[in-house]
C-alpha cells in the first residue's frame, strides 16, 4: 500500500492512497459483509475510509448515519483507534426521516459542524427527529 501524509503541522496524518468508500455500509450493505470488506482492507494496509452523515437516508426513509454506525461498531470491536482515518461529511443530513437534505437540510452551523463530528468520530447514532 503507498501513502500519503495530509494536513500539516500536529494535525498532519498519514494515510492510504486508496481510501474505502462505506456509503452502503450498515443499509444495504448488511454488517458482517461490512466487517468483512473493512478487516480485508485493512489487512491490505488501508487506513482511509470514506463516509458521510447522510448515508444512506434514502435507502430507508430514514436520516442517514448507518455508515458512520456501523464504522464505530466495527472499530470498538477491533480495537481500533486514530490509526484509522475517518473522512466524513456533514451538513446534508436531513432533519427529519423521510424527507431529503434538499429540502430539510442539517445545515453547517457551527453547533452542527461540532455535533456531527463527535458523532462521527464515535461512531454514534444522531438524535432521531
Amino acid at each position: 500500500m503507498k501513502y500519503r501524509t495530509i494536513g500539516t503541522g500536529p494535525h498532519s496524518r498519514r494515510v492510504s492512497v486508496l481510501a474505502l468508500g462505506a456509503m452502503l455500509f450498515g443499509s444495504t450493505t448488511d454488517e458482517k459483509t461490512s466487517f468483512a470488506v473493512l478487516d480485508r482492507y485493512v489487512e491490505a494496509g488501508g487506513n482511509f475510509i470514506d463516509t458521510s452523515d447522510n448515508y444512506a437516508f434514502w435507502t430507508d426513509g430514514g436520516q442517514g448515519g448507518q455508515s458512520e454506525e456501523l464504522l464505530g461498531r466495527w472499530r470498538r470491536s477491533r480495537g481500533a483507534g486514530d490509526e484509522i482515518v475517518v473522512a466524513t461529511k456533514l451538513g446534508a443530513r436531513p432533519l427529519a426521516p423521510g424527507t431529503s437534505y434538499t429540502d430539510n437540510p442539517e445545515g453547517l452551523s457551527a453547533k452542527v459542524i461540532r455535533e456531527a463530528s463527535e458523532r462521527s468520530r464515535m461512531g454514534v447514532p444522531p438524535a432521531r427527529a
